[in-house]
């Protein structure tokens, strides 16, 4: 676990914890497990599973089990800082009765059957620790892909010997890649509630309850579904209610007063357009810098990383490079419009083959497009450029139309059935639909609805406040360095009661009424 702390204000944070949760926390009186994941190397991503897992234990009692440790790929590419004694000594601070190193057994273990899922978990986590956008063509004969296979194949087979427990929940920071993702399959199968906590906010998570789970998509597939059900019935019929909420949201998302917006950060999230006039302005000066023609429509193509997450939502293309690469391959046929391609900003982090330069190196004699890193312009010059923006299933989509930016999404994101954007079926319905947007920005139509940018204004708010829940016991995650955080934990562990804390309140709430996400607010009432 990533934790530099001091070690005597690590060790008061530890004991004040202990006795915290031994006194709020029912002793169980059966057989009952709670399986809580800590794979994650920051103290903030576990010590909220950990917060969630104590939440549900005050309703349900049972046992807490804390599933951890860390594969050498794993280190390698990301995890350069994990301590899994650290682990262990924070889960017994929270209560948890075992802690099991995961990957120990999985070295341990014998081979187990390879199926359809364990491939696919497989394929998805091996681009990632390559940073490789897709599977290489010798991938199969390759040793580290095989050894990737078997440790997926036996990752499915302990999580399913867990899940045989009386299991009440799997708590999780992740649904994606083999050690998350499979546990999360595991789970479903067994018919067990599992819920995924957020890093971002103070207190945000989302639930996926059996009874709700059609099992005709992925974990995300079947929460985009439900968030964008709750929306229409919770947040879109109160839309008169919550519109000043919604406006002010709106402003704090302009200059990046949290999240979403997390691709730009500094004195470039701001933007400072407030009417037509000034973004035309500011228009004409951006268009010089790319050589562009300010009266021709500017189509921004926001990159994705590319091995992120492979198949974790509905994608319309083989991966997200595909999409990025055949987006380019039709932009450069199609000259009516001015193509904008940008890297996303962290992609060293997900990438080491050079995917988007090697691209843009393809289409550098193509004046008609143009490709840079998204760090080149500030937002005000990306807003005051972009008529129409494309992305896969990137924040961007719930962001530019919320300023009357319209965007097609060629893949789903959480906020998919929300209808902020135009998310498109299939490829051939991809490609007809950015033919006819460039049609009519060139004959002046208006792209984005006002619905629609009210809408996205009022996922900005369900976003960043009705599904954020404030508690001392989970401080917001800006609460850094380490020293910090754990004091401000350890005064509340010393000196805030529990009875009314929003951690319980909310949690109870969620996990009574089955409902697929945290709320701050009661919204029956």
């Amino acid at each position: 676990m990533w934790l530099i702390a001091n070690p005597k204000e690590l060790q008061v944070f530890l004991e004040s914890a202990t006795v915290y949760w031994e006194k709020n926390l029912p002793r169980p009186t059966d057989d009952a497990v709670i399986l809580v994941e800590a794979f994650h190397q920051d103290i903030r991503v576990t010590l909220r599973n950990l917060a969630f897992a104590n939440a549900i234990r005050r309703i349900r009692p049972a046992r807490m089990v804390v599933f951890t440790g860390v594969e050498a790929a794993w280190k390698k590419t990301l995890w350069t800082a994990f301590d899994i004694g650290l682990v262990r000594q924070i889960a017994e601070a929270f209560g948890a009765s075992e802690t099991i190193d995961v990957w120990d057994i999985v070295r341990g273990s014998a081979p187990a059957p390879v199926d359809e899922v364990v491939t696919a978990y497989a394929d998805a986590t091996y681009c990632r620790l390559a940073k490789v956008p897709r599977l290489p063509a010798d991938y199969q004969s390759r040793a580290d892909y095989r050894q990737r296979l078997a440790y997926a194949a036996t990752l499915k087979h302990f999580y399913e010997q867990q899940m045989e427990q009386n299991v009440v929940a799997l708590v999780t920071s992740h649904v994606d890649y083999d050690q998350w993702g499979l546990a999360a399959e595991a789970a479903r199968d067994h018919r067990v509630p599992i819920i995924h906590t957020q890093q971002t906010g103070c207190f945000k998570a989302y639930g996926l309850f059996p009874e709700n789970d059609t099992h005709t998509g992925t974990f995300r597939e079947e929460l985009t579904r439900q968030i964008g059900d709750t929306f229409e019935r919770q947040v879109w019929s109160r839309r008169d209610k919550l519109r000043d909420a919604a406006e002010l949201i709106a402003w704090r998302s302009k200059v990046n007063l949290g999240r979403p917006s997390w691709w730009r950060g500094g004195a470039a999230a701001s933007v400072d357009l407030n009417n037509p006039d000034e973004r035309k302005q500011l228009r004409r000066s951006a268009v010089t810098r790319l050589g562009f023609d300010a009266d021709r429509p500017i189509i921004t193509v926001y990159n994705h990383a590319v091995s992120d997450a492979l198949g974790t939502n509905r994608e319309l293309f083989p991966s997200l490079a595909d999409w990025f690469a055949d987006t380019a391959a039709w932009a450069a046929k199609h000259r009516e419009a001015q193509w904008l391609f940008l890297e996303h900003p962290s992609q060293a982090l997900y990438d080491s083959t050079g995917f988007f330069t090697s691209l843009a190196r393809e289409y550098k004699k193509e004046d008609h497009m143009v490709f840079r890193p998204s760090t080149a312009f500030s937002k005000n010059a990306l807003w005051s450029l972009t008529d129409l923006g494309v992305t896969v299933r990137g924040s961007v989509s719930n962001e530019l139309p919320a300023y009357g930016i319209p965007v097609i999404q060629a893949g789903w994101s959480e906020w998919s059935s929300c209808g902020l954007s135009t998310v498109v079926d299939d490829q051939e319905q991809y490609f007809k639909t950015l033919e006819q947007s460039i049609n009519q920005i060139r004959e002046g139509i208006e792209l984005v609805t006002p619905e629609q940018v009210e809408r996205a204004r009022l996922w900005l708010w369900l976003y960043r406040s009705g599904t954020d829940v404030v508690t001392p016991v989970v401080p917001q995650w800006e609460v850094w360095p380490a020293d910090v955080l754990l004091k401000s934990i350890r005064a509340t562990f010393r000196h805030i009661e529990s009875d009314a804390d929003p951690l319980f309140e909310t949690v109870e709430r969620m996990w009574n009424r089955h409902e697929p996400m945290l709320t701050r607010t009661d919204w029956s009432a």
